[in-house]
C-alpha cells in the first residue's frame, strides 16, 4: 500500500497527492468510507468532557438499544475491548470456526459468525455473532450478540470500554442503521461490477487466486490506482462511490487474472 496522507470518501491519497480507489476499506470498518458522518464532532464533544477513561457511561446502553434496532432476535448485547478477547469468548460457545457471510454463502454449522453489512439476514441463523461495524479505525471494541439467553452465564459481562470509543461506534452504528433504510443506496452497493469475473456476495468478493497470483494482481491494481485487501483470504469491498472510469482499468485487469 502506499503512504496515506489523507483519506475522504471512498478515496485515499498518498504523500504526492495520487488517488487511489479503496477496495479494502480497512477489513469493512471502512464500509461506510474514511470519514464516517459526526465523527470529528462526536470527538471534541467527549474529549472536551474528560470521558477518556475505561469508565462505566451512558454510553453503553445507547450502543445497547442501537444495536437491538439491528439485530432484534439478539436480546443478549455484550462488548469487550478488543477482538482477540471476543474470540477467547466465542470459544465458550462453540468450537466451530467463525462463518463469515462474504467468503461462503454456506456452511455446515454456522453456531459463530460474523455479520457484515448490506449482507440482509448473513449469519442470522447463528447463536452468536460478531457484527463487523464500520468504526475509524483498528481499535474499534468489538461488539457481540447472543440469541439465547441461556448462554448468558457462560459469558463474561462487558468490558468498561472508554466512552470515548463507545460514542464513536455509536455515531458510526446510527449512520450505519440509516444507510440501510436507504434503497437506492443499498441496491447502489449490491451491483458488484465484479460479479461474473470474481465470485461475489453482495459488494464482497474473493478473487480465487493463489497467494502468489494475488500478490501479482493486487500490485498491478495499485498501478490501476486501486488498493486491494493485503491477502486473497480478505474479502474485498467494492465502494460506495466510484466513476466507470475510475474502475474500468481494474475490470480489465480483473478479467485478464480470471482468465488465466
Amino acid at each position: 500500500m502506499p503512504t496515506v496522507v489523507r483519506a475522504r470518501s471512498f478515496y485515499v491519497y498518498d504523500r504526492y497527492g495520487v488517488r487511489y480507489l479503496d477496495f479494502f476499506q480497512n477489513y469493512g470498518r471502512a464500509v461506510l468510507g474514511h470519514r464516517p458522518d459526526q465523527i470529528q464532532k462526536a470527538m471534541k464533544n467527549t474529549i472536551s468532557r474528560g470521558l477518556v477513561s475505561e469508565y462505566p457511561s451512558i454510553f453503553a446502553g445507547r450502543l445497547e438499544t442501537l444495536l437491538a434496532t439491528l439485530f432484534p432476535d439478539y436480546p443478549v448485547i455484550r462488548v469487550y475491548a478488543d477482538h482477540q478477547k471476543a474470540l477467547q469468548v466465542a470459544k465458550q460457545v462453540s468450537d466451530d470456526a467463525l462463518f463469515d457471510p462474504a467468503s461462503s454463502a454456506e456452511q455446515a454449522s454456522r453456531t459463530v459468525s460474523y455479520w457484515r453489512p448490506f449482507l440482509g439476514s448473513g449469519g442470522a441463523d447463528s447463536v452468536m455473532l460478531f457484527p463487523i461495524l464500520p468504526f475509524p479505525g483498528s481499535f474499534v471494541p468489538q461488539v457481540v450478540c447472543l440469541k439465547e439467553e441461556a448462554c448468558t452465564a457462560e459469558l463474561p459481562p462487558s468490558d468498561c470500554v472508554s466512552p470515548l470509543l463507545l460514542d464513536l461506534l455509536i455515531k458510526t452504528t446510527a449512520s450505519l442503521v440509516r444507510t440501510l433504510k436507504m434503497e437506492e443506496v443499498v441496491t447502489m452497493r449490491m451491483n458488484n461490477p465484479l460479479q461474473g469475473v470474481f465470485e461475489t456476495r453482495g459488494p464482497y468478493g474473493l478473487t480465487g487466486l493463489s497467494d502468489q497470483r494475488y500478490g501479482e494482481f493486487a500490485l498491478e491494481a495499485l498501478a490501476c490506482k486501486v488498493i486491494m485487501p493485503p491477502s486473497a483470504q480478505v474479502p474485498f469491498i467494492v465502494p460506495g462511490e466510484y466513476t466507470s472510469g475510475t474502475i474500468r482499468p481494474l475490470l480489465e485487469l480483473a478479467r485478464r487474472y480470471a482468465a488465466l
